[in-house]
């Protein structure tokens, strides 16, 4: 399918250049830039002196076609920026390849200051509490999402292995669901490992938005702690290949690009990833013989192969009168996955698998001044339909770390749970997006989100097992209205209100133990009334304060209800979680020289949520379940500084601190003999098995035509430090007996060459490069040194 797709694409786009060049004409094409590396939208380039010219699309690119042989100026000109000319050559059939950096600039008329704004400075000036991560200075690394957001302050993405393992992703002090995920504005709440952080290649992303607490009316979800949207590169022409090779037998194939129609805007795009990895890297543990440790050593994971694919077409029209964007398109997803251990490294299997697929159709649609000016409306729908087995099959076996088995005879115990279990999900997301701008002060925006989620279960080594045979399934709807005031240049406010709706559908046991023990279906109902205010204002051209409040709410979804059925169990008194966040911050940018920039970002976040939906974890045990903490508070601080001179030097760092404890002053225990209320003897403490204190460094150097005109040579390097913190609650037990996950400091260095204006590249990365003993949830080790090399194509 890789290889249909390549050859497709490549066909059009030759197709397209035979074209232009049957008729004579040469073509310049490019992409315009700021001085920072962001793509500018809507800049002007022409030939001077004639009418021959074109307007920068939403990427930065650019094309003009039609050109008779010879020379000419090329001219480009944006409000806030410097302007470019340039003298060239041209001949007939030629495609001339420019891309253009913009210096910004600023014009004082009438004390009216006008600074040029790429789409990224436009969303760091929201009100939210938001970091912007542009990625066009990583397309050449091997990095993933994941490794990317987890340089972004009160960030910690935490794996439970190497490439393809399961990923908890953290932010001031939220985890879990309680963080939503968006792709290009589409929830990704049910897309499967397959599609998760640590599969999305870094040069399929154009820009990663992180909203820290408030959450923007416009995504239409109930998470409590906030939300990641990941925008994908929506460029109009291109192909961007890349076949990365990595210790551990890791191998790395991504592919994307597109083709859209100068006259008509008919538009195509297409991405293809395939990621494959052994995952054996060593790791310390300890040996058991029977049920007794009688060893630790240094061992190599044995049983953690992992490969997964996913190929996405999108195909339909743009800039049309009827429709900005009207885009159908189809993923279709796999992933095998070899499991080693549970939630802790206490246990190890050599014969338990996962695996699912996924079909995902989808539409997008998104118009402005629809009908009328200043009404804009877009419409995200997919539908998700994914099969899963979870496969533990081997009868009396196990394992150690050794890879030594013993045999139970006449046993019909599996590793764990002897199952053969498959899941069969259906999941439908709907977002709907109105906004009308009354005037330059007043706007409205409304949001509708629509979500099913059904699931059929089947274990075919234990078909009669009653829990399976009820309905599970979840309705979810979030409302949101949101006004927005702009009293000024300098001031902004939005004020909104959410109405959240839940009905879920599973069953429960009910009497364990006792003679009437029975499992009945259940149905239960939620509905609660959010609302907020976020407002920003510019103290000084480039001192931006923020200051955002919200009462929210977020459901309990389907993992956390019906369990993952493996490791995760199921709990379906499972209630909604209520938080009220706020959030205090302030951005400072400024120009030391002229070609030297300083930005200076804090802000201190403050949560006091309640019946907090955490994941329960018990040293001793591979299974988890998730359950309501009472009240719990977050009290945290970040920081970050980064410097830029020129395109050669950048540096920066961040840290944070968050102080989140258990505030309830009662618990309530259920038990036979003694049920009721009782006194929490965790109250004050940190929750367990979360970082309190962690930062980032990085520092960065850019060196230009150092193989010859339009080439580059980058070095980048990346430190990680994580304070220890204890797994299990720090009330318990004597210091000697405390489980802790040790301090941590990690480092990464990347070195890549760029040819011909980047359309050849090779890069070279070392990870972890003093190899470190580094953990991340549940006290589970992550990879040791591990080098990659990564080859890329654009075109």
């Amino acid at each position: 399918m890789t290889r249909l797709v390549l050859v497709w694409m490549l066909a059009c786009c030759t197709q397209a250049a035979w074209g232009q060049a049957s008729e004579g004409h040469a073509t310049i094409a490019g992409k315009v830039i700021s001085a920072s590396g962001e793509e500018l939208a809507g800049a002007n380039v022409l030939l001077k002196g004639t009418t021959t010219g074109t307007v920068t699309s939403v990427d930065g690119s650019f094309e003009i076609a039609h050109i008779a042989a010879g020379s000419y100026v090329l001219q480009a000109h944006m409000l806030g920026f410097e302007g470019f000319e340039k003298e060239v050559r041209l001949a007939a059939g030629q495609r001339l390849r420019i891309d253009i950096t913009l210096e910004e600039a600023s014009y004082e008329l009438d004390n009216l200051e006008i600074m040029g704004k790429s789409e990224s400075t436009e969303v760091r000036e929201l009100p939210y509490a938001v970091s912007v991560i542009s990625t066009k200075n990583l397309y050449n690394s091997t990095s993933n999402a994941k490794e990317v957001l987890n340089r972004v302050p009160g960030v910690r993405a935490r794996e439970d292995g190497g490439v393809g393992s399961n990923l908890s992703f953290t932010l001031n002090g939220f985890s879990g669901d309680q963080v939503k995920f968006f792709l290009d504005g589409i929830p990704m709440d049910n897309y499967g490992s397959s599609l998760s952080l640590n599969n999305i290649p870094v040069n399929t992303i154009e820009r990663i938005e992180v909203y820290k607490g408030v959450v923007p009316v416009w995504l239409g979800t109930d998470a409590l702690g906030g939300a990641v949207n990941i925008v994908s590169n929506k460029r109009h022409n291109f192909i961007d290949a890349s076949y990365s090779l990595g210790s551990f037998n890791t191998h790395l194939v991504s592919l994307n690009g597109a083709y859209t129609h100068p006259q008509n805007g008919f538009t195509v795009r297409a991405n293809a990833n395939v990621n494959y990895s052994d995952n054996s890297y060593r790791v310390w543990v300890p040996v058991k013989e029977g049920n007794n440790i009688v060893d630790s050593a240094n061992v190599r994971r044995f049983h953690d192969q992992y490969r997964s694919g996913v190929v996405k077409l999108e195909a339909g029209v743009v800039n049309k009168p009827y429709a900005d964007n009207l885009l159908l398109g189809m993923m279709v997803s796999g992933n095998d996955k070899e499991v080693q251990t549970g939630a802790t490294m206490n246990s190890v299997y050599g014969g338990i698998v996962r695996n699912s697929q996924s079909v995902i159709p989808s539409l997008k649609y998104s118009k402005e001044n629809l009908l009328i000016k200043g009404f804009n409306l877009s419409l995200n729908s997919a539908f998700n339909a994914t099969k899963s087995q979870v496969i533990d099959t081997l009868r009396g076996v196990t394992y150690n770390w050794l890879g030594d088995t013993t045999y139970t005879p006449n046993s019909n115990d599996g590793e764990l749970s002897r199952t053969f279990t498959t899941l069969t999900d259906g999941e439908f997301n709907s977002q709907v997006n109105a906004g009308y701008i009354i005037n330059t002060q007043h706007s409205l925006a409304f949001n509708h989100s629509f979500s099913h989620f059904e699931r059929e279960v089947f274990d075919r080594e234990n078909p009669d097992r009653i829990e399976n045979q009820f309905p599970k399934a979840i309705n979810k709807q979030v409302m949101g209205l949101a006004y927005k005031f702009d009293a000024s240049e300098k001031w902004s406010t939005t004020v909104f209100g959410k109405f959240y709706l839940l009905k879920a559908v599973t069953s429960k046991q009910f009497d364990f133990g006792l003679s009437t023990q029975r499992t009945e279906p259940i149905e239960s109902k939620k509905q609660n009334l959010g609302y907020g205010l976020a407002s920003t204002y510019f103290l000084l051209p480039r001192l931006q304060l923020k200051a955002s409040y919200e009462h929210t709410y977020r459901m309990p979804w389907a993992t956390e209800i019906f369990g993952d059925g493996l490791f995760v169990q199921p709990n379906p008194d499972l209630g909604p979680e209520q938080s009220d966040n706020l959030n205090l911050g302030a951005a400072y940018q400024f120009t030391l020289k002229r070609h030297s920039q300083l930005t200076l970002e804090s802000s201190f976040v403050y949560r006091e949520s309640k019946d907090l939906i955490y994941q329960v974890v018990r040293v001793a045990s591979p299974e988890t379940y998730y359950d309501n903490l009472a009240q719990t508070r977050v009290l945290g601080m970040e920081g970050s500084v980064s410097y830029q001179w020129k395109k050669l030097l950048r540096v920066g760092g961040n840290i944070t601190f968050q102080d989140i404890t258990d505030q309830a002053d009662s618990v309530y225990n259920e038990s036979y003999t003694n049920t009721g209320y009782q006194r929490n003897f965790q109250k004050g403490y940190r929750l367990p098995n979360t970082p309190y204190f962690f930062g980032h460094a990085f520092a960065g150097l850019t060196f230009q035509n150092v193989a010859g005109k339009g080439s580059s040579l980058n070095a980048n390097y990346y430190f990680n430090f994580v304070q220890k913190y204890f797994l299990s609650w720090a009330e318990l037990g004597s210091m000697d007996t405390k489980k802790i996950i040790p301090q941590q400091a990690s480092h990464d260095v990347e070195l890549s060459l760029s040819l011909r204006e980047s359309k050849y590249n090779i890069s070279l990365e070392c990870r972890n490069l003093a190899n470190a003993r580094l953990y991340d949830k549940y006290y589970l080790q992550k990879p040791g040194r591990a080098f990659y090399l990564k080859l890329r194509y654009t075109l």
